[in-house]
């Protein structure tokens, strides 16, 4: 089954954004300009080999909600969870681990992510449970790309741009943690995603759902993006200072509980 999935993956990492002009598309219109890869979290946090489990465990959240009812922020929040989980995992944190793993699997259905990935939390859960640490970070990656492919094939664009801008929210919030506890300049080249961070911003203008512009907590989601945006999308910056970092820490501190 892994060689399946893992085809699918590749599949999505084909798939490229292209441009749009406008905000809602023809109904007969199949569009992907807003589905494009976004690095796989094993790969970023395996550059940071020098620390300790217990160096992941200190920037993990305290607690994990499970009872948000509104679709869209469900979305957002299970990105979120996806940045959590693979921090979790390097912490050995079985626990914490579990407790974003039913999560995950719970805002999947409210999704109405497929039944074949939501297969792949039965082996996730199985996993857990005889402490398969190195099965769970691929896994765990597996998942994610999972839920994106499913979201896009099933054209819900809306809900997949908002698992991706959570996830890499929460990604940058992590990172920027870790890089904190022992600031070194030369490391924060892992920031450097102007691609990813472009792409975005660009998505997040783009949802079908006008009503979304509306919601307070989305206004507040694309200002932060676009402050983020403005740090780290700089024409020949691959490093960032103590204060740059200090304030991506700050916009992305940012996760959806309710409504």
């Amino acid at each position: 089954m892994y060689k399946k999935f893992i085809f699918s993956f590749f599949i999505l990492i084909a798939l490229l954004s292209c441009g749009k002009n406008n905000r809602t598309p023809e109904p007969s219109v199949y569009t992907d300009s807003r589905f494009f890869p976004v690095p796989t979290f094993v790969d970023l946090f395996a550059s940071f080999d020098n620390l300790q489990r217990a160096d992941f465990d200190a920037v993990l959240s305290e607690y994990y909600v499970s009872d948000i009812l509104k679709v869209y922020p469900a979305a957002y929040y299970l990105g979120t969870l996806t940045g959590e989980a693979i921090v979790a995992a390097n912490a050995r944190n079985q626990s914490k681990l579990t407790s974003i793993a039913l999560c995950m699997i719970e805002y999947s259905r409210m999704l109405g992510i497929s039944d074949e990935v939501l297969q792949l939390s039965d082996e996730l859960l199985s996993m857990l449970q005889s402490d398969n640490w190195d099965g769970l970070l691929e896994s765990l990656d597996v998942y994610k790309s999972q839920i994106e492919l499913s979201l896009y094939t099933s054209r819900s664009l809306d809900l997949m741009t908002l698992v991706q801008s959570g996830g890499w929210m929460q990604g940058l919030h992590l990172m920027t943690s870790l890089l904190l506890q022992d600031f070194s300049e030369e490391k924060t080249g892992i920031l450097d995603q102007k691609g990813i961070v472009d792409n975005l911003v660009n998505n997040l203008s783009q949802m079908e759902d006008e009503s979304l512009y509306d919601s307070s907590w989305f206004q507040e989601l694309i200002s932060r993006y676009r402050s983020i945006y403005d740090i780290i999308n700089v024409s020949g910056k691959d490093e960032f200072s103590l204060s740059e970092v200090e304030k991506l820490n700050e916009l992305s501190d940012f996760v959806i509980e309710n409504e």
